[in-house]
């Protein structure tokens, strides 16, 4: 049997591109509508009409700057006033800014908890209180990392957000159970192509890291994964359905690698 979302309304944010409009995508093409949240608000619009075309559901683009509380509740409102329910959160807006912990910017540390860490926060405190009135449970799923479970060289701010969003996840399991609300992580590999977090500039970092050119970078991530391919934005996105799915009844407070078998321990 399929998983179905039909008459669901699922929030993807950070999906205008990369793993948020593949999970956003995979939802729409299971029934549910979908609200495409982006900062890049004609990004989103170009997306949800992708999807209203290609799927025949219901997608609202809306703006969200996740850092900024104003926004995300004006998000949600937009969201109910449209749809009348909230089903499923994802949460998936994101950066990935790399720099020596000695070289670190202060202002790029904050930028990166700020919508890593403080935009998840923000988004659930602005989405749960709908999901508790509508009396029919719900879930969240955030999109964290491998690298929130074991952190890497020159990625302290992002390793503290994605460990954060783990951590973070487990307490909101356990304050939400009661309202029959599930919530896990999915802690994706590397998703070397179409996501936005492996950029030209996040690639030469990397390289500078490692000590080699930068068109080795590639290989070397893949080499480092038993089933020698990347993680792609689909592997993300099917993870992501099953776990909001009624599959799923019994599955809260977990973080589930998706990685292939990169950090298997």
């Amino acid at each position: 049997m399929d998983i179905r979302f039909d008459g669901k309304t699922i929030l993807v944010t950070g999906s205008a591109s990369g793993i948020g409009r593949g999970i956003a995508t995979e939802f729409a093409a299971s029934g549910g509508n979908v609200a495409v949240a982006d900062i890049n608000l004609e990004g989103a619009r170009k997306t949800a009409a992708e999807l209203e075309s290609a799927h025949g559901i219901r997608a609202l683009p809306v703006h969200a700057d996740v850092t900024r509380k104003a926004s995300v509740q004006d998000m949600s409102a937009r969201v109910m006033e449209r749809f009348g329910r909230i089903d499923v959160l994802i949460n998936n807006a994101g950066v990935t800014l790399s720099y020596p912990l000695v070289e670190f910017p202060e202002d790029k540390w904050d930028l990166t908890l700020g919508i890593n860490l403080k935009g998840y926060f923000l988004v659930a405190q602005a989405v749960v209180p709908h999901l508790i009135a509508g009396g029919r449970g719900g879930v969240i799923v955030n999109i964290a990392s491998k690298t929130g479970l074991r952190g890497s060289a020159d990625n302290s701010a992002y390793s503290a957000s994605k460990g954060g969003v783990v951590i973070m996840s487990q307490g909101w399991c356990r304050e939400f159970a009661k309202h029959q609300i599930r919530v896990n992580c999915v802690c994706p590999g590397n998703v070397l192509y179409g996501s936005g977090s492996w950029s030209d500039e996040y690639k030469r970092a990397c390289a500078r890291k490692l000590g080699i050119p930068v068109e080795d970078v590639e290989k070397f991530y893949i080499d480092q994964v038993p089933l020698k391919r990347p993680c792609s934005i689909q592997d993300v996105a099917n993870l992501a359905v099953f776990l909001a799915s009624d599959r799923a009844a019994y599955i809260t407070g977990c973080a589930y690698l998706v990685d292939g078998g990169q950090e298997m321990r």
